[in-house]
């Protein structure tokens, strides 16, 4: 894509008579989810209050829209690097988009202007001297690097005379940020938010739809992106279909008219195949267009959509989600339901047109079983390997046609390759069969008959559960090795983590799983796609073997205990390898209060949190326990520095194994630290490297007598609200906190 726009004003006039002068900046926010946009439009100077804004941020990522910054003053300078810099310890992720090129002058010249963010797009200067006009043209690093690493952009030609038009900066200046960073793809989730909430089209005119397919039992899984156009397989994508199907559409921002024809073709073809249809994710532009009964189908239902709304009190605003089941009674008759602004906890409105509003009548009241609304949960969560286009070979150089002399040449590369085969053949003979793993025959079995809880199928390094009359039955399998206990180990290991997964998809809290296993399950997923592509591979090994290890950790304690064992020695080139089976069971009443237990939530200071899932230990290798932030309100933890999904380890030296026992060791130093004053420390572990220690000192009590010599106690260093922690330096100042605070 390139856009161009004409520079605009650098200020807004100044008022005239009684005239209230316009606000040198403004900032309109959107989020969705876990994304959330601020789009800058003015001045930027030292009225900005970069810190309080970013200490109100709840994402995991963050979208920085810089296309209206018109200046930026030497003090605003300083207050938009505090206000990045405290930003980015709240996401996960930070982009910027449309930079203006002021800003892309200060990310040259700035250090840390960025933030450890990254520019997805930016504005280069161009100039038509035939008008004497100035432009701004759209690059992305997507689809525009190579022309970037060329230091020199191509004329275009003027939006406004046709004629042609020069790039009007020094290249190898004005891209040095950009080049120092490299390129980079948005998420297919980032794209779609991006053109549902700012019309931002990334990369083409189009997004080519990209669709992702699950099929879990008698449940087809499948995950639309991009743009439903005339580009909709209708035909591929109904061949086949049966049972329940689930179509997501959270990343489908547009319905073109072509798209919408071949959509009701789409649901024609496949009603009479399958049993029940149902949209999860449904986008605005869809609800409005293709959620009639005819569009939907008899067997189709609406799950769940998204509304627009806005709040009053502190102008956020943003996509909600609404469950049809929940809100039925309220949407028959046309009103939206009446939601809370999670900031500042007022009432929200609902700013959809009345052309959606009248569809909401029309949605007929979906009844899925507790079993399918987890198993969606868990399939919205899933992350999915990028794919080689379709489109890619005929991308390819076309290649010459092959002359007659190729036929010979292949009959002589089959008589080689046969006699090469040959010779191995008599040269190896003598040796040992493979056996069925490769690593020769059975020479040794702990019992002479493999025990029936084992099946036939199961391959080193497999594990997979099945249930045991309200409870489980996990079996694990180790990869070959030179060792009979290190083999048990490690099949004990894949038991106890097909446990912990099995109990992730029995939990139906609706914010556990918004939250929690999109945490680890890419890492998972990852781990084990590599280890399936390429079972040879001693890093996806280990990478595996680690990952299961560090979750039976997590789970330790639990109820479960090998209840079946069995190996297998096989005599190879190698020496003796053992391949080990261990089955694992757990009882009803033991999985029912494990889930009970880690979906509890407590609050503390602002923070929302849930006991340690072993799941996570894929993503945190080095926790076994702990308490996981869940969500963020404002509060002491937030003012602290403390992102969502970090996990609190010990509060001043004290072990906080699960979230109540971090909630009531905090509230007890909370107290001593007011009464007798001191530092609070809280050791927490983010994403990846080694824990970090947050800290906030506590001025305390101080003794004082009147002039009547009687003694009164008084607060320095404190604010005296109990709206959380308040950030005291050691000399009883008001100051920022967090990690890089030097007075800590």
């Amino acid at each position: 894509m390139e856009a161009v726009r004409k520079t605009q004003p650098q200020d807004p006039a100044p008022p005239t008579g009684d005239a209230v002068a316009p606000p040198k900046l403004t900032i309109e926010k959107f989020a969705d989810g876990a994304i959330s946009c601020l789009k800058f439009n003015g001045t930027i100077d030292e009225a900005f209050e970069g810190k309080k804004i970013a200490r109100s941020i709840q994402a995991n990522t963050l979208v920085l829209d810089l296309g209206g910054v018109k200046k930026i003053s030497s003090f605003g300078i300083r207050e938009w690097v505090d206000f990045v810099t405290t930003a980015v310890k709240q996401v996960q992720q930070l982009v910027l988009i449309e930079c203006a090129p002021k800003v892309v002058d200060q990310l040259n010249m700035v250090a840390n202007f960025a933030g450890g963010g990254r520019v997805f797009s930016f504005y280069a200067p161009f100039r038509c001297d035939y008008c004497d006009s100035e432009q701004r043209v759209l690059l992305e690093v997507s689809k525009d690097y190579e022309a970037i690493k060329g230091m020199k952009l191509a004329d275009r030609p003027c939006p406004s005379c046709k004629e042609s038009m020069y790039f009007d900066e020094d290249g190898s200046t004005y891209f040095s940020f950009i080049l120092s960073q490299g390129a980079f793809e948005l998420d297919p989730e980032l794209v779609s938010f991006l053109a549902a909430k700012l019309d931002y089209r990334v990369g083409t005119i189009d997004q080519k739809l990209h669709i992702d397919k699950v099929i879990e039992g008698r449940v087809t899984y499948l995950r639309l992106s991009g743009d439903l156009n005339n580009t909709f397989p209708r035909d591929k994508l109904a061949e086949g279909l049966e049972g329940t199907v689930i179509v997501d559409l959270t990343n489908v921002p547009r319905v073109e008219p072509a798209g919408a024809a071949e959509w009701r073709g789409f649901i024609l073809q496949v009603t009479p195949l399958i049993e029940q249809m149902f949209l999860v994710g449904v986008q605005t532009p869809f609800l409005e267009k293709l959620c009639n009964k005819d569009d939907i189908g008899a067997k189709g239902a609406v799950l769940d959509f998204s509304l627009p709304y806005v709040c009053k009190s502190c102008g956020a605003s943003g996509a909600q989600v609404i469950h049809t089941a929940e809100h039925h009674d309220v949407l028959k008759f046309a009103t939206a339901p009446e939601l809370r602004c999670t900031s500042c906890k007022a009432a929200m409105q609902c700013t959809a047109s009345e052309v959606v509003m009248t569809m909401l009548p029309s949605l007929p009241k979906p009844t899925p079983s507790k079993e399918l609304e987890r198993q969606v949960g868990m399939l919205k969560a899933r992350k999915f390997e990028k794919k080689l286009s379709a489109g890619l070979s005929s991308a390819m150089p076309h290649r010459e046609r092959r002359t007659p002399v190729w036929p010979i040449v292949m009959m002589t590369l089959v008589v080689v390759g046969l006699a090469g085969a040959a010779a191995y053949f008599f040269m190896f003979r003598e040796e040992r069969e493979t056996g069925p793993y490769g690593h020769g025959p059975v020479a040794a079995r702990s019992q002479l008959a493999k025990p029936a809880w084992i099946r036939a199928n199961a391959t080193p390094g497999a594990a997979y559960c099945s249930e045991d009359g309200g409870g489980l039955s996990c079996i694990g399998v180790s990869m070959p090795s030179a060792s009979q206990e290190d083999a048990e180990d490690e099949a004990s290991d894949a038991a106890i983590e097909s446990i912990a997964f099995e109990l992730g998809k029995r939990i139906t809290d609706k914010q556990w799983l918004a939250a929690v296993p999109p945490l680890y399950l890419p890492a998972r997923d990852s781990k084990l796609a590599a280890m399936n592509r390429d079972p040879q591979s001693t890093q996806a090994r280990r990478d595996v073997r680690d990952g299961r290890r560090a979750v039976a950790l997590a789970l330790r304690g639990v109820s479960a205990s090998p209840s079946g064992r069995y190996w297998e020695a096989f005599d190879g080139r190698e020496g003796r390898r053992y391949v080990a089976f261990v089955q694992v069971k757990l009882s009803p009443a033991d999985a029912q209060r494990l889930i009970a237990s880690y979906t509890k939530q407590h609050e503390a200071f602002g923070a929302v949190s849930v006991a340690f899932f072993p799941e996570l230990a894929w993503k945190f290798p080095k926790v076994s326990r702990g308490a996981l932030i869940m969500s963020l309100q404002a509060g002491g933890i937030q003012e602290l520095g403390i992102a969502e999904h970090s996990v609190v380890t010990s509060v001043d030296g004290r072990d906080t194994p699960d979230a109540e026992s971090f909630a009531k060791i905090i509230n007890e130093e909370r107290d001593v630290l007011d009464e007798r004053g001191g530092a609070l420390r809280l050791l927490v572990q983010a994403d990846g490297g080694d824990p970090r220690e947050f800290s906030q000192t506590f001025a305390g009590k101080q003794e004082t007598t009147d002039e009547k010599g009687h003694k009164r106690h008084g607060r320095h260093g404190h604010s005296g609200t109990s709206g959380g922690l308040n950030i005291w330096d050691r000399a009883g100042g008001n100051h920022s906190g967090g990690r890089d605070d030097p007075t800590q």
